[in-house]
């Protein structure tokens, strides 16, 4: 969509060095003069423009977008979904106009879904991407969509409910959304400005003229934002800048970060790989987030030709490796709780941030702190985070066990509700 913030997202990325943009709007015309004019602001040399018509509410529409935008460019590295629609007929939600809310639907909540479905498909097939920042190479993942909320996506102002309700629903795509495809490397988010200066804007004020009147009292600055104050933000948000930066549940921790040693060829240490983990795995319904540091498949573990590397870096490990090891970092959401299940492994559960309660199934219970230890030798327990307010975090390391006789009961491993949680590797 390249009417107002869409067309300035088109320019400040041509404008910024990116390789090429497609600009797709209802309006084929528009579409075509943004492309025209950021081909006058690129410092690519090699950048290309692509206009193309869309609309957005038909899915054989947006797929045939995306397959041009793949054959031109050979991938999708960023997405935004700017299209909407503005109110024309404001009312009291009783009296709502049923072919407008309609309306808002299809292009405002539709459209925005069938934007990333067809996008993720292409992402999810692409190479991940690695950049080199201050010396140090890291992944930045396989894409980025970014969807264009509104503070309407959490507050009503009265007489556009259809405005506010599309707004909201698009608030729980992003959420869904970004849950459901950060396991494949897929960033999703959402930004959420006020009132901009857009024909979108000037249109609603059309229909409620006392919208201006209301905007100066209730914006802190006194003044709409400019569509570019929109656009860098979005350049921000897409950008490897903010790769860390998704639909997670614990986005009020810090990004923790990996460092990998090995040797140079005078045996001298050397640092070789600085990230956040080669795995990540949400869980407990989106309430949680798995992050492997590392993993390896037996015991003692061959280092020599870094073997040990190549396991971790190429293999997402089960619960817990049989013969081998797996070190596991979870960010949880605040108040979340585990279900109760057994891994049968020694597992080693260290509080980093955050206040967590081991509960065991006979009733016992215990309060651990960040640096609180538990060792738990196969046990049925669950995890929760204490605080309702903030995320917690724990690293668990699990080492393989032999089976295991209480009397003459086996001990069998039992994940409850987590049975569907874990990669589905024991010892490849």
């Amino acid at each position: 969509m390249v009417g107002g913030i869409g067309r300035e997202c088109s320019l400040a990325y041509a404008a910024e060095g990116a390789r090429g943009v497609v600009m797709a709007d209802l309006n084929y015309e528009a579409a075509l003069d943004t492309a025209h004019e950021s081909e006058k602001l690129a410092i690519n040399p090699k950048y290309k423009a692509l206009a193309l018509p869309i609309d957005v509410s038909d899915p054989a529409s947006v797929a045939k977008m995306v397959a041009a935008a793949v054959e031109t460019f050979g991938r999708i590295d960023y997405s935004v979904n700017s299209a909407g629609v503005g109110v024309q007929k404001p009312a009291p939600a009783d009296e709502a106009d049923l072919d407008e809310m309609n309306r808002f639907w299809k292009v405002n909540v539709m459209g925005t879904l069938n934007c990333i479905q067809a996008v993720s498909k292409v992402m999810k097939r692409q190479e991940v991407k690695t950049i080199t920042n201050r010396g140090r190479m890291r992944e930045v993942g396989r894409g980025v969509i970014l969807n264009l909320g509104s503070c309407s996506s959490f507050m009503a102002t009265p007489h556009i409910v259809q405005y506010t309700t599309s707004k909201h629903a698009l608030m729980g795509m992003t959420k869904n959304a970004a849950l459901d495809l950060a396991q494949y490397g897929i960033r999703v988010n959402a930004i959420c400005p006020s009132w901009v200066d857009t024909p979108m804007v000037d249109a609603a004020i059309e229909g409620n003229p006392d919208l201006p009147k209301l905007m100066k009292t209730i914006i802190p600055m006194s003044r709409i934002a400019k569509p570019e104050e929109i656009a860098d933000v979005v350049l921000f948000m897409t950008s490897p800048r903010s790769s860390y930066v998704t639909g997670f549940p614990a986005n009020d921790l810090r990004h923790a970060r990996r460092f990998i040693t090995s040797h140079n060829g005078k045996g001298e240490g050397i640092f070789i790989g600085d990230d956040d983990g080669a795995h990540h795995r949400v869980m407990v319904n989106g309430n949680a987030v798995a992050n492997i540091i590392y993993s390896t498949k037996s015991n003692p573990v061959d280092m020599n030709d870094e073997k040990d590397i190549a396991y971790a870096k190429n293999t997402e490990p089960g619960i817990h490796v049989a013969d081998g090891s797996v070190a596991r970092l979870i960010d949880f959401a605040p108040g979340v709780e585990s279900p109760f299940h057994r891994a049968m492994s020694i597992d080693y559960g260290i509080v980093v941030e955050g206040t967590f309660e081991l509960s065991l199934d006979s009733g016992e219970k215990k309060i651990m702190f960040p640096g609180d230890m538990s060792v738990n030798r196969g046990t049925m327990h669950k995890w929760r985070n204490c605080d309702q307010h903030r995320s917690g975090r724990m690293l668990f390391i699990l080492l393989d066990v032999t089976p295991l006789k209480i009397g003459e009961k086996l001990i069998e491993q039992d994940l409850g509700d987590l049975a569907g949680e874990y990669a589905d590797i024991e010892n490849p």
